[in-house]
């Protein structure tokens, strides 16, 4: 497991690694090949994004082949650092639009490294998600795995150099039983690649205890589709009804107007707690679009782990590319716990009020 953590803030585990040097970890041990997947690059002088590009460019100049995967629809927002990502020598780099296919965009981030490890996570390839966003990601180390996510990773730069969804091709790797890889949209998915949405909803309903979410965004509005989307909304009120405990931790980017009122709705059902967490700003003063709850996990029974890149709202399981995974091990399930209920527990965390009338969330500047 691997952490990012808002500087100046009590969230880190002191056991875990940060996303920064696994990363570098990853670059520097690669002996043949590289993939990365990101929804967009962004960096800032002195900011440990500048390492990871640093370390981009030493494995190039041993030879590893790297190829970047970005999506179409941010890729004109920072121009100087994709213009440093695509000075790196030989360096391949494709970029994804999912928009006339599906109507989505390419929000998974993740790493493949030699096909023997990879790296899933909340971490977008950004500086600010190294050292002032709370993110969590995983990092697998088996070649049965990796070679699955390298399937969606070749299906996706296919799509991104043809403009055409590819067919169904099987995948080389596969799940160790109780490590697995689960994709959305489940229409971009090579064969043996299960889709997440009911994944997640079949954890849902095997709860027997208790479910501790975090997220970035949880919205069950789907205006898009003509209404409101309810199958995870419907999935932890029915756990609630068999006396599951439920407790959903979400940033406070869901204070919006379209989000609030599913929250306030939940936070009234017995056996739900609903708080939102309200970062606090940097000594240095505001930084757009940082200070917050980005982490998207789950933790089930106290024995099973999801980690994953969506935020749970419809058009990240049924338009966007993402990937999470789920690990049934007690042990990493621990993780989980202490890393939710860190969060939980700090001061700036408060339970959601239904009567409270909350401010438009300030993201960027």
């Amino acid at each position: 497991m691997v952490q990012s953590i808002p500087a100046e803030t009590a969230l880190a585990q002191p056991d875990l690694p940060h996303a920064l040097e696994t990363w570098i970890a990853m670059i520097d041990g690669a002996k043949k090949t590289i993939e990365v997947a990101q929804m967009y690059v962004s960096s800032r002088p002195g900011e440990g994004i500048e390492e990871v590009l640093q370390a981009l460019r030493r494995a190039a100049d041993r030879g590893i082949r790297i190829r970047f995967l970005l999506s179409a629809n941010m890729v004109d927002e920072e121009p100087e650092t994709l213009a440093a990502v695509r000075a790196i020598p030989a360096i391949e780099v494709a970029i994804i639009n999912l928009k006339p296919l599906t109507g989505g965009i390419m929000h998974a981030k993740y790493w493949i490294v030699d096909e023997a490890s990879a790296f899933v996570g909340s971490q977008n390839f950004d500086w600010r998600a190294l050292n002032q966003i709370h993110e969590t990601g995983v990092l697998v180390r088996d070649a049965n795995f990796s070679r699955k996510l390298l399937g969606i990773f070749e299906s996706d730069w296919k799509l991104a150099r043809t403009g055409k969804i590819p067919p169904k091709g099987d995948t080389r790797g596969g799940d160790s039983g109780d490590v697995e890889l689960v994709a959305s949209p489940a229409e971009l998915n090579p064969a043996g690649v299960r889709a997440a949405l009911p994944a997640l909803l079949e954890l849902l309903a095997g709860a027997k205890e208790s479910i501790q979410i975090q997220l970035l965004e949880y919205s069950p509005a789907s205006y898009s589709a003509g209404g409101d989307w309810l199958e995870i909304d419907d999935a932890l009120r029915s756990a609630a009804a068999r006396g599951v405990k439920v407790q959903l931790l979400v940033s406070h980017w869901n204070t919006s107007k379209s989000s609030i009122g599913a929250l306030k709705k939940l936070a009234t059902i017995p056996n739900i707690a609903v708080k939102v967490a309200f970062v606090p700003e940097h000594s240095s003063g505001f930084i757009p679009y940082a200070r917050v709850i980005h982490t998207k996990q789950m933790v089930v029974d106290r024995s099973t782990y999801w980690v994953g890149t969506s935020n749970w709202s419809r058009g990240y399981f049924y338009a966007t590319r993402n990937v999470e995974v789920i690990m049934r091990r007690p042990e990493l399930a621990r993780i989980g716990q202490r890393i939710f209920e860190t969060v939980w527990s700090q001061p700036y965390t408060e339970f959601v009020d239904p009567a409270r009338n909350y401010p438009a969330p300030r993201k960027g500047s």
